[in-house]
């Protein structure tokens, strides 16, 4: 888990890993309570940017820049790279947050081996319900089912490359926040005072990414679907959805 090249945030990235709509914002406001963990006012979108220089360096037919850098000379690449991008931050430790992430995760890992990797899950019930309601999300609940299950799916098969890798329900996020993130930074070393706590506490009740919305921030929002919608869920998640232990209600 040592980093490919000198880093000044070695052993010091946290690297949030989510579909969208799932509190991935609201988890990195309640970290982002202790005073050693920064992060960008706006999503990075770094590895997504990247992302043309991994396909090049790892062309089947060993052209490109695979053909002059080898394998740590690549993975060193693009972490000095980030590390640049990261350092806008101005603090000891960053927290990434870009949902796209989901679709990166092998290069993400090879640029950040010792890296701290928090995987929240939601309920996809109320992610699908969030996604259909956001003014830029689909309108087909089925779509936003299959987005939700090829997310959570591709950061559990990639799971192994992720050496610090802690999974966390939104829904017990939501039941006790301070416990929950308290929880997590001490799982990263960092030591959680009184002080620390009271900012958290301070952050639960901020509302993030909320698009005008005016209903309760909460789970089990789903449950006001249509009966036709959430049979369009439940075909396309349902054993992603029993798999978690999310269970139907109704």
């Amino acid at each position: 888990m040592r980093p490919p090249c000198d880093s000044p945030f070695a052993d010091r990235t946290v690297v949030v890993l989510a579909p969208v709509r799932s509190g991935t914002t609201w988890l990195v406001e309640l970290l982002l309570g202790h005073p050693a963990l920064g992060g960008l006012s706006w999503e990075s979108t770094v590895f997504l940017g990247l992302w043309d220089f991994w396909e090049n360096a790892h062309r089947a037919d060993g052209e490109g820049v695979g053909a002059y850098l080898g394998g740590d000379d690549i993975a060193a690449t693009l972490r000095r790279f980030c590390d640049e991008v990261f350092a806008n931050a101005d603090s000891e430790w960053f927290v990434e947050k870009t949902p796209d992430n989901v679709n990166r995760v092998p290069l993400i890992a090879t640029a950040y081996p010792d890296a701290w990797y928090i995987h929240l899950i939601r309920d996809g019930r109320d992610v699908v319900r969030s996604q259909v309601a956001a003014p830029w999300g689909t309108n087909d609940p089925a779509d936003a089912a299959r987005n939700w299950v090829w997310a959570v799916r591709q950061v559990r098969r990639h799971q192994w490359r992720l050496g610090r890798y802690r999974e966390v329900k939104y829904e017990d996020l939501i039941d006790d926040p301070v416990g929950q993130t308290t929880a997590l930074l001490e799982w990263m070393g960092l030591p959680v005072d009184g002080e620390v706590a009271a900012a958290i506490k301070e952050r639960v009740g901020h509302e993030m990414a909320r698009y005008g919305a005016t209903d309760r921030i909460g789970a089990g929002k789903w449950t006001a679907m249509s009966d036709g919608d959430l049979r369009h869920i439940h075909e396309v998640a349902g054993d992603l959805l029993a798999e978690l232990g999310y269970t139907d209600q109704r």
